[in-house]
C-alpha cells in the first residue's frame, strides 16, 4: 500500500513539473502545478515518506506564491514545518520553514498568523538554540504590539521572559516585563499588572541595583491600585531588607504566598535573593557546622551560655584542652579508680606516648575522668599537709615548782647585821 502511495506521489510530482514548465506556445499554469504538488505531498505523507512530503509541500508553496495565493503558500510551508518538527525531528529546518510561512502571511496581511508562526519557530528552537528561540518570541511580540493586539501576546511574553531568566539575561527580561506591563495597563488587568511589577522589582534586586529598584517602586506606587495591593507590601519589605542588610527578613518575604503566584522562573529566582554581603541561611548553617567542628573538635560546637552559668566547673572542663589522659580514656584505655600521688601522675603523663586522636563519641567521659584525677591529687596533697613527718609525742605538763620565799630589803639588812 505504501509503495503504491509513493508511486502515486511521484506521478503527481511529474504532472506538477509539467504544468509549471514553460512551453513554446504556452505559459506555466501555477494553479494546476500547485494542485498536483499538493496531492503528491499528501500521498508521500500517507506513505510515511516524510522527506519527499516536505519537498512536495515546498514546491506547493512556491507554486501558490507565483499564482498569487500567498495565504495558501503560507499554509503549505506550515505543513512542511510541522512534518519537520513532529516526524523528522529537525528543529532548525522547521524553524526556517515557520519563518518562511510567517513572511508569506505578512505579505497577505494576516499579522496574527504571522506572529503565530514565529511563536512556533521559537518553540521548535527551545531545545537547540535558546537565543534563537528568544529572538523568535520577541519578534512575535513585536508583531502583536504593532497591530495593537497585545492581548494575544501575553503567553508569548511569559515564554520569552522564562527563557531569558534561565539564561540569566535579567536586563532583557526586565525590558520584556515592562513591555508586557504596557499591554496589561491597556487591558485593565490589575492582578496581572501587579504581578508584573513585583517580578520587575525582583529582577532588579537580582542584578543588585538597589537605587533603580527604589525608583521603579516609586513609579509603580503612582498607581493607587498597586500601592494598596499585597504585591506592593512585598516590594516594600524586599527593599527594606536590602537596605538594612536583613537576610532573615528577605527570606521571610520571598516565602510569602503572593510570590509563589508568580511565574515559576521568577519565583525560583526570588528564593535566591540575598542582601549585600550575605548568603542564604542554608549555606550559613553548613559553614557554621564545619567551622564549629574544626574549632571545638566535634560537631557539638562551643558550650552553651546556660551551661556556663549553671555549672562553672563543667564550663571550665569544656574549655580545657584535651590532654593525653582524656584521649587515652576516650580510646578505650583503663584508668585505675584509686587516687594517684603527684609523682605517679607526672610519671603517667610524661612516660605515655601521645595516643592517636580518635573522634570522641562521648565527650563528657574524659571530663569526668580528669575531674576524678584532679580530686585524687588534691586529696594526696591534703594528706601530705596533715602528716608532714613522724607522729608527734603527746605533751605532758611538768609539776609546778615549790613556792620560794620572797625576801624583802628589811630582812636582808637584819641578816647582814647578825653577821657583823
Amino acid at each position: 500500500m505504501e509503495a503504491q502511495r509513493i508511486r502515486d506521489g511521484v506521478k503527481f510530482m511529474q504532472e506538477g513539473d509539467k504544468a509549471s514548465s514553460k512551453g513554446l506556445f504556452r505559459k506555466p499554469d501555477w494553479d494546476v502545478a500547485a494542485g498536483c504538488y499538493e496531492r503528491a505531498a499528501t500521498s508521500f505523507k500517507i506513505a510515511k515518506s516524510y522527506d519527499q512530503a516536505v519537498q512536495a509541500y515546498a514546491k506547493t508553496s512556491e507554486a501558490f506564491f507565483k499564482a498569487g495565493a500567498n495565504h495558501l503558500a503560507g499554509k503549505a510551508m506550515e505543513s512542511a514545518a510541522l512534518i519537520l518538527t513532529q516526524n523528522l525531528g529537525q528543529p532548525q529546518r522547521a524553524a526556517e520553514a515557520y519563518q518562511q510561512a510567517s513572511d508569506l502571511f505578512m505579505t497577505q496581511g494576516s499579522i496574527d498568523r504571522a506572529a503565530e508562526q514565529l511563536e512556533k519557530a521559537g518553540r521548535a528552537m527551545e531545545t537547540t538554540d535558546i537565543n534563537a528561540a528568544i529572538e523568535m518570541y520577541s519578534a512575535a511580540c513585536t508583531l502583536y504590539e504593532q497591530e495593537d493586539r497585545g492581548r494575544f501576546a501575553i503567553d508569548v511574553f511569559k515564554k520569552a521572559i522564562s527563557l531569558l531568566i534561565k539564561s540569566k539575561k535579567y536586563e532583557k527580561a526586565i525590558d520584556m516585563l515592562q513591555r508586557q506591563s504596557v499591554i496589561l495597563q491597556k487591558m485593565v488587568s490589575r492582578s496581572h499588572l501587579h504581578k508584573a511589577n513585583l517580578s520587575i522589582l525582583i529582577l532588579i534586586l537580582a542584578i543588585g541595583d538597589e537605587v533603580e529598584a527604589g525608583k521603579q517602586f516609586h513609579i509603580m506606587c503612582s498607581d493607587s491600585g498597586f500601592s494598596q495591593s499585597e504585591e506592593a507590601e512585598i516590594c516594600q519589605a524586599l527593599l527594606q531588607a536590602y537596605e538594612e542588610g536583613d537576610q532573615e527578613l528577605m527570606e521571610q518575604t520571598v516565602r510569602r504566598q503572593h510570590v509563589n503566584f508568580l511565574d515559576n522562573e521568577v519565583a525560583r529566582l526570588a528564593r535566591t535573593l540575598t542582601v549585600p554581603g550575605e548568603v542564604l541561611s542554608s549555606g550559613l548553617s553548613g559553614t557554621s557546622s564545619v567551622t564549629s567542628s574544626k574549632l571545638y573538635g566535634s560537631t557539638n560546637g562551643p558550650p552553651s551560655h546556660s551551661a556556663v552559668r549553671g555549672n562553672p566547673a563543667a564550663a571550665n572542663q569544656s574549655q580545657r584542652p584535651t590532654n593525653g589522659a582524656s584521649s587515652h580514656s576516650s580510646s578505650g584505655g583503663h584508668i585505675p579508680p584509686q587516687p594517684m600521688s603527684p609523682a605517679q601522675v607526672r610519671a603517667e603523663l610524661y612516660s605515655r606516648p601521645p595516643p592517636r586522636q580518635q573522634p570522641q563519641t562521648q565527650p563528657q567521659q574524659p571530663q569526668e575522668v580528669e575531674k576524678d584525677n584532679t580530686r585524687g591529687v588534691e586529696e594526696d596533697f591534703a594528706e601530705l599537709r596533715v602528716q608532714p613527718g613522724p607522729k608527734p609525742v603527746a605533751h605532758v605538763p611538768a609539776p609546778a615548782p615549790a613556792p620560794v620565799a620572797q625576801t624583802t630589803e628589811d630582812d636582808e639588812d637584819d641578816e647582814y647585821d647578825g653577821l657583823r
